[in-house]
């Protein structure tokens, strides 16, 4: 864990009283120098006290952030940045959980033994819209008195591109280079064959146009131009499809997903395609992280007036991965990956009002649940 910080002179939270952050605060007015070269600036520049709280901020990083200088005086970066985490205990930002995996966090604190430190900092604001920063700290002093340089550069565009670009010109290349080799196989078979590389080559066909729509809901979900489609769906058909789609995927083969027993069967309304995206990546996730022989388990349960699926496998996400599992770039993977959780949660919660949430331990493994309004057929418009 990040090493605590115990500063002087603060008040019950940690944070310097109101008359030293006003004293800070002029201190660096008065240089008008150095405020006029940040402010020029394009990227995102704060000067941070010992408690971590801005007591200059630039005018780049106010404008972004919809605050005036009064607004963002006293504030820690998870305060100005709306980070959805900063206010979970009352210490506020630096001080939860989820701070110790904080590329901000863990940059400034770093910065007081010496150097710039460089991070890169992933956030989910309160609104659900993610923050992708390349963020850099450092110690200086003015007139004895010590400060945090901290800037920060939004990579947020440059991430989702590597991201298209690696599914796009790698991921979806390969299943076309697949297509391409079962095609001229195809074509020298001998009869009794052609039948069987016949369905391989539609599997695939289907599965490339699958991966293709998939980019391109969560383009418009990330726009706000995705629209939901409700019908009706009933539950346990439509765990068996599930089950099927991905018991025949690449990352399915040698593994078993079985559908739990007990599992209730319901006819409701939602849009059969979003909920496939999001249980299907958890599904796929789970497969992943399932080794040959192990079996995912996946179950509807009726919740009061609520729908809940599950997603089941007996392995453990490391502590510090499941503080970021939701984010829009965190990933286990590789380089470009790591859209799956954050998907799922931004079609589950922004386009049909859902909740999503996880556990993960040694002795229970993870289970994924999401849960949504239970609209029976008959209470719909449809």
């Amino acid at each position: 864990m990040a090493e605590a910080i115990a500063p002087t002179h603060s008040d019950a939270d940690g944070r310097a009283p109101a008359e030293s952050l006003a004293r800070q605060a002029a201190l660096l007015a008065d240089d008008a120098l150095m405020t006029s070269v940040a402010d020029s600036a394009q990227t995102y520049i704060a000067i941070l006290n010992q408690q971590r709280q801005i007591v200059f901020a630039n005018r780049t990083l106010l404008e972004a952030f919809d605050h005036d200088t009064g607004q963002a005086t006293g504030k820690r970066m998870g305060d100005l940045l709306e980070c959805q985490n900063a206010n979970t205990n009352t210490a506020g930002c630096g001080s939860t959980p989820f701070c110790t995996a904080c590329g901000a966090d863990t940059s400034i604190r770093a910065s007081r033994t010496g150097g710039a430190q460089e991070q890169e900092c992933r956030i989910t604001r309160k609104d659900g819209d993610p923050i992708e920063l390349r963020v850099s700290a450092t110690s200086f002093d003015i007139q004895g008195e010590d400060f945090i340089l901290f800037t920060g550069v939004d990579v947020g565009d440059t991430k989702r591109r590597e991201t298209l670009e690696r599914i796009f010109f790698h991921d979806i290349m390969n299943t076309a280079t697949g297509m391409r080799g079962l095609s001229a196989m195809a074509k020298t078979a001998p009869a009794e064959d052609k039948d069987e590389m016949l369905e391989l080559l539609e599997a695939t066909s289907d599965h490339l146009i699958d991966e293709i729509s998939a980019q391109r809901e969560l383009l418009a979900a990330e726009s706000d131009e995705l629209v939901a489609r409700p019908q009706s769906v009933n539950s346990r058909q439509w765990l068996l499809d599930i089950a099927g789609i991905y018991s025949s995927h690449d990352v399915g083969t040698g593994k078993v997903i079985t559908i739990a027993a007990d599992s209730d069967e319901i006819t409701f309304i939602s849009d059969p395609v979003l909920l496939g995206r999001v249980v299907g990546n958890l599904v796929k996730n789970a497969l992943e992280a399932t080794a040959p022989g192990g079996v995912v388990a996946i179950a509807c349960s009726k919740l009061g007036s609520r729908i809940g699926f599950s997603v089941h496998n007996s392995g453990k996400i490391p502590h510090r991965n499941q503080l970021q599992i939701f984010q829009r770039s965190f990933t286990t993977k590789g380089v470009g990956r790591g859209l799956g959780t954050y998907g799922s949660r931004l079609l589950t919660e922004r386009y049909l009002g859902g909740d999503i949430a996880f556990e993960s331990n040694d002795e229970d493994g993870t289970t994924f649940t999401v849960s949504y309004p239970c609209v029976p057929v008959e209470d719909s418009s449809e």
